[in-house]
């Protein structure tokens, strides 16, 4: 989780107070930083993100996109989600 605070801190500027603070009712993230997002995302931890298979509740909180990735850095490395953790750090 802390992986996916400190990106969206360094790569898009923003702080967040807590992993579990809203970041769309905050205002935190808009339609440009939420596009902005899924790519860093993609690019940091090795994933693909489908928009068409994207929940918003997906991307709603820190502790959410860590779930995300997650979900998707093991859908995308079954039997090897180690090496990929450990290639992009600690969630």
């Amino acid at each position: 989780m802390s992986a996916v605070r400190n990106l969206i801190a360094e790569k898009l500027a923003v702080q967040v107070a807590s992993p579990d603070t809203d970041l769309l009712t905050e205002g935190v993230l808009d339609s440009v930083t939420l596009v902005q997002l899924i790519l860093q995302l993609e690019n940091a931890f090795g994933i693909r993100i489908e928009l068409s298979e994207l929940e918003i509740e997906d991307l709603r909180s820190v502790r959410s996109i860590a779930g995300l990735v997650t979900r998707l850095q093991s859908s995308a490395f079954p039997g090897g989600f180690e090496l990929a953790h450990a290639t992009s750090g600690t969630l």
